[in-house]
């Protein structure tokens, strides 16, 4: 076989350029083996900031869940101590003459206690449920009239129907009152 041997040299010597050549093989395997990730590929730091409710929810929630039971018992010895039935004993020896007084004094404080608990056990919610849909409609409408893009892409074609179906009702309503109200 007849090969040109010329061109496998260099440094003009066929073993020194092999010599060369597994010379800088040999430092590119070590350079390969020594060498670091330069991504981070390991688990993320821990960030308890982020977290939702932190590393011991149920710890939390069951303390909380003990805290609400404990409230609910105290309550109710409490109810059972405001609702007995106080028997005021005979007195024995002077009668004050303030005594009918301190004693009506009492029981008016206690009646009133009373009608205190009971208005604070019948209490009723402050915010109406249809107040507030009825508020969440309304600023909906806001919400369509401001987002242009949206509308102009068909994203509120349902909401603008039914708005325009309340609009119409309601001046339709208000044209009956005004020409029921001339006649």
């Amino acid at each position: 076989m007849r090969c040109q041997r010329r061109t496998d040299t260099t440094f003009a010597c066929p073993v020194q350029g092999d010599w060369e050549r597994d010379r800088a093989q040999r430092l590119h395997r070590e350079r390969v083996q020594h060498m670091t990730a330069s991504v981070d590929a390991g688990p993320p730091s821990p960030q308890p900031h982020l977290q939702l409710y932190g590393r011991d929810y149920h710890a939390r929630q069951k303390a909380t869940i003990e805290a609400t039971y404990s409230d609910l018992k105290m309550i109710q010895t409490i109810a059972k101590t405001m609702s007995r039935p106080r028997p005021v004993p005979n007195r024995k020896g002077p009668c004050s003459l303030n005594q009918d007084a301190r004693k009506k004094e009492t029981i008016r404080i206690m009646q009133e206690n009373f009608r205190l608990s009971d208005s604070l056990d019948t209490i009723k919610p402050m915010v109406s449920t249809r107040d507030l849909l009825q508020q969440h409609r309304d600023r909906q409408r806001f919400v369509v009239n401001s987002s242009h893009t949206k509308r102009r892409s068909g994203e509120y074609d349902e909401e603008l129907d039914v708005f325009r179906h309340q609009d119409r009702a309601r001046a339709e309503a208000r044209r009956r009152h005004t020409e029921a109200s001339v006649a």
